[in-house]
């Protein structure tokens, strides 16, 4: 169930809580107020980065603010394949969605101290790790399951897709943003830092459904199992802050392969991808953050999380 040609995390608690939300689509803050921004307005569905089937359990990236500033809410793309019955692959059944439907799922965001500069340091275990934490917050959102296949204006390769009226155009998955307010916690964020998004499939997180629950034995599935980061592009997509690090993110799997250095600064652990390793030379079984794929057909522009951070 990869999402990408790289298709393919774990909290660690200092102030965590968890806390009802709801995921929506939030309008931006005012330009003043947004210190980094790589979202991309109403896409309808977007490229995303599949935990369950690509063993990850956080992915996130090194940014750098306008200015240090304190945070008053995180916003983060999602996108949600799951269907409230059948499937997104029209098999065995086709997708079908009551309006409105969701499904809870706990979400963590990790900020931590960005490290000495990660390219320097060789693949070696240990290498490429995030600085300490300063915060790390849970929270309970709905995502909506995807909508109902439209196989009448979806069909060929696009059979068993939803049809997006307001873009005119197919799609398998739904994007769908999730809003960490976090004004009450008075954190001002240095100026660059490392963040990590981190949730729970049936088999990856930091503590795993498992395969024993009741989703997990009907024909649809867990909603979290297909429920991806939603990713968008570096440098086309980046309006506000930078990346120190284009083309190259942090990421938590337990695969080897889907590590640049195949997995040589090791796995199971939250990490730059990859320390020595140049992001249009990637190698690994999944072509690295080029949404070219891998060398030598590589190269900017690069996949990167979909994320505003703003201040008040």
């Amino acid at each position: 169930m990869r999402r990408l040609r790289r298709s393919l995390a774990i909290p660690i608690g200092l102030a965590a809580a968890i806390i009802p939300a709801t995921s929506v689509f939030a309008a931006s803050a005012t330009t003043s107020n947004v210190l980094y921004n790589s979202m991309v307005p109403s896409p309808g569905n977007l490229p995303s980065e599949s935990f369950e089937a690509s063993a990850v359990a956080q992915l996130g990236n090194e940014i750098t603010l306008t200015r240090s500033a304190k945070v008053a809410t995180v916003v983060v793309a999602m996108d949600s394949w799951g269907c409230q019955s059948g499937s997104w692959t029209n098999s065995p059944a086709p997708c079908s969605t009551t309006p409105g439907s969701t499904f809870s799922e706990p979400i963590t965001l990790n900020i931590f101290r960005a490290p000495a500069n990660p390219n320097t340091q060789p693949d070696t275990v240990g290498s490429g790790l995030p600085g300490t934490v300063i915060l790390s917050v849970t929270k309970t959102f709905a995502i909506p399951y995807r909508p109902s296949a439209n196989n009448t204006k979806c069909i060929g390769t696009e059979l068993g897709n939803w049809f997006d009226s307001k873009n005119g155009e197919c799609f398998p998955g739904v994007a769908t943003n999730i809003t960490f307010s976090l004004s009450s916690l008075h954190v001002t964020l240095p100026k660059t830092f490392v963040y990590g998004i981190a949730y729970n499939t049936s088999d990856y997180g930091a503590h795993p459904y498992g395969d024993a629950t009741a989703c997990h034995a009907t024909s649809e599935g867990c909603g979290y199992d297909s429920l991806n980061v939603g990713l968008s592009y570096d440098p086309d997509n980046l309006n506000v802050g930078t990346n120190p690090y284009s083309g190259s993110l942090w990421i938590n799997t337990t695969y080897a392969p889907y590590y640049c250095d195949n997995g040589g600064a090791g796995t199971g652990t939250f990490r730059f991808d990859s320390p020595s390793t140049p992001p249009n030379a990637c190698l690994s079984a999944s072509g690295g953050w080029s949404v070219y794929g891998p060398y030598p057909g590589g190269g900017a522009p690069y996949y990167m999380p979909a994320v505003e951070f703003t201040t008040s």
